[in-house]
């Protein structure tokens, strides 16, 4: 049974600490952050993620997961040391992994073989700067003998983490090619996995730490590709959501994340962009293509917000009107908010003055870790409000804008909607829908004023 060290107790350690112990093993997680420690401890995660805190329950009580503030704490030579402290690409947090790897080398041993494994997203080139770190904090190591370093990038979509990391379309292993220690170790550490038939890549530390990089550029360039179209059928009469099926048929572009979006957010995606943008400045290149994703994505966040000021403006200004927005986090599932376009809207919209009632389901007005994840610049502005609901968030709003596709939203009573928002005579309620969750419905919202995706620029 592999003992297992997960440095790290934020979204990815716990995450692999509860799947790790699924797989038979014994987990220590690291945590030093006293109150996230107590929070594990507790059985409790900030981040909103299906059956993980049930998950973190089961194995605390089992004694298959334990948690701890300090390395020296933990298992006596473990098998596998797992990074997964939070990173970017700032410089103090650079400096934080180092820290952590300083410490982990004190804890390597002669008589026992150890596994680093990186799962923290790092820039390329970040694992060959910590090998070198640890032979010079430990040249009576021998590397492949005593121990390895082994990037293994993470794959997991926010609010299906658990069933990505159990159920993975690939491995990507980047370790040194000649070492035996380390390829028989990753056998054993996912041979759940490997015996389901999932393709393994055996490849270098650069490669590894690059394809995360890779597969994220991919996604965010077919959101901000589909937004484009969006715009243009809009301007020619087009239908994006026939449009949309036309292409994703083609075997060669595929179904996945093919639909118009208000913009991608998130940490991840937003990080992982940016920071290819600025690794390839570093080695003298531009990231163009990137560049012009980034910069196509912000020009749609910005278009939602200029056409909801445009049409709350239509009688006296946007000043004391009420915008009911429905969904905050970047996706369904989570309740991550980091850079989420829904931010971007709400931030617009309280700087001109008009009050703002959202509603997320994974966000809950009345436990106070979940309203942190909110900026406290919004959260603190006396014209927003979080709702419990998705009726006392509409509740006399002049305008809706759907800004997730959360399932809740498509069985929505709009015959309720209609008589809890403010009507004005001839005039009919507004709905903006980013996602295009009702235009098959469409006689469902006959008496409201319908903005579809494409009619986002007017």
């Amino acid at each position: 049974m592999l003992k297992i060290t997960i440095v790290g107790g934020g979204y990815i350690g716990v995450v692999s600490g509860v799947c790790f112990c699924e797989f038979g093993f014994l987990v220590n997680i690291v945590e030093t952050d006293t109150e996230k420690l107590q929070d594990l401890k507790n059985n409790l995660v900030s981040v909103y993620e299906p059956s993980l805190e049930s998950g973190l329950k089961k194995h605390q009580e089992a004694g298959t997961l334990k948690c701890f503030d300090n390395l020296s704490k933990t298992h006596h030579e473990p098998d596998v040391i797992v990074i997964a402290i939070a990173y970017s690409e700032e410089e103090g947090q650079r400096a934080e992994i180092h820290d952590v790897i300083r410490d982990v080398a004190l804890l390597l041993s002669r008589s026992h073989y150890t596994a680093i494994l990186i799962k923290t997203t790092t820039s390329v080139g970040t694992c060959s700067i910590i090998k070198k770190n640890v032979q010079f904090l430990r040249p009576d190591l021998i590397l492949s003998e005593h121990y390895d370093i082994i990037v293994n990038p993470d794959f997991l979509r926010e609010g299906y983490a658990l069933h990505d990391f159990v159920n993975p379309d690939i491995l990507v292993i980047g370790v040194d090619q000649n070492s035996k220690k380390a390829r028989d170790l990753v056998a054993i550490l996912y041979s759940m996995i490997i015996s389901s038939g999932v393709q393994v890549i055996w490849t270098n530390q650069e490669t590894a730490e690059l394809t995360k990089y890779a597969r994220t550029a991919f996604i965010v360039a077919k959101i901000a590709i589909m937004n484009e179209f969006a715009d243009l059928c809009g301007k020619s009469g087009a239908d994006i959501d026939h449009l949309t099926m036309g292409v994703s048929l083609d075997s060669y572009v595929g179904l996945k994340l093919l639909k118009v979006t208000p913009g991608f957010g998130g940490l991840s995606y937003l990080m992982l962009t940016r920071g290819v943008i600025r690794k390839a400045s570093t080695l003298g290149m531009e990231c163009r293509i990137m560049q012009a994703v980034m910069d196509s994505n912000a020009d749609r966040i910005k278009n939602i917000s200029t056409r909801i000021i445009n049409k709350l403006s239509s009688d006296n200004g946007p000043n004391n009107k009420k915008l009911a927005v429905l969904g905050v986090a970047c996706k369904p599932q989570t309740n991550d908010v980091y850079g989420a376009p829904s931010i971007s809207v709400i931030h617009t919209m309280l700087e001109n003055d008009v009050l703002v009632s959202a509603y997320d389901p994974s966000l809950c007005p009345d436990v106070p870790r979940t309203l942190k994840q909110i900026p406290e610049k919004i959260r603190n502005d006396s014209k927003f409000q979080l709702a419990s609901s998705v009726y006392e968030a509409v509740t006399q709003s002049d305008m809706i804008v759907v800004m997730a596709d959360w399932a809740e939203f498509l069985t929505i009573d709009f015959g309720k909607i209609w008589e809890l928002m403010n009507r004005k005579q001839d005039v009919n309620p507004i709905i903006m829908d980013t996602y295009n969750l009702y235009t098959k419905t469409k006689t469902r919202l006959k008496n409201f004023e319908y903005i579809s995706a494409e009619e986002i620029l007017g």
